[in-house]
């Protein structure tokens, strides 16, 4: 997206779409929800989540930094061990346990937007993160269109 998303734009997104997507993807067959999640690179449906409940988390915690204008330390050496991370780490949860986290993730992150001053929201490094994770990860794992 090229056009500059307002505060409102990104709750939006938050609000409808990230709320839904649990729903939606459940909404699909069994068979075509395994199917999604493995052309999204993740065995499981709950793995997909775990993935991108994990995204908004990492948000939350690197916040602080891009508020004050810093390089967020790393936690991993580049994005495939994040997100293996992120999969191992829910391995061994039900897919219900994996929805309740990847939902508690989202409602922190709409807080969090909701209370960024206008001065922190208009900063390059804190638009583009909040940007990349609430609009461009679905741009990377949309639902099928029948969603």
């Amino acid at each position: 997206m090229s056009k500059r998303l307002t505060r409102r734009d990104l709750l939006e997104w938050l609000e409808t779409t990230w709320a839904q997507y649990p729903q939606w993807l459940r909404e699909l067959p069994d068979d075509g929800q395994v199917r999604f999640a493995q052309q999204q690179g993740y065995a499981r449906p709950q793995d997909l989540l775990a993935h991108l409940g994990a995204w908004m988390e990492e948000t939350l915690r690197v916040m602080p930094y891009l508020r004050r204008d810093e390089k967020p330390p790393r936690t991993y050496r580049n994005d495939a061990e994040f997100n293996a991370h992120a999969v191992q780490r829910f391995a061994d949860r039900s897919r219900a346990e994996v929805e309740a986290w990847y939902e508690a993730q989202r409602s922190a992150l709409k807080q969090l937007v909701e209370q960024l001053s206008d001065e922190d929201f208009s900063q390059p490094r804190v638009y583009r993160w909040l940007n990349g994770t609430i609009v461009g990860h679905y741009e990377e794992h949309p639902l099928p269109p029948e969603n």
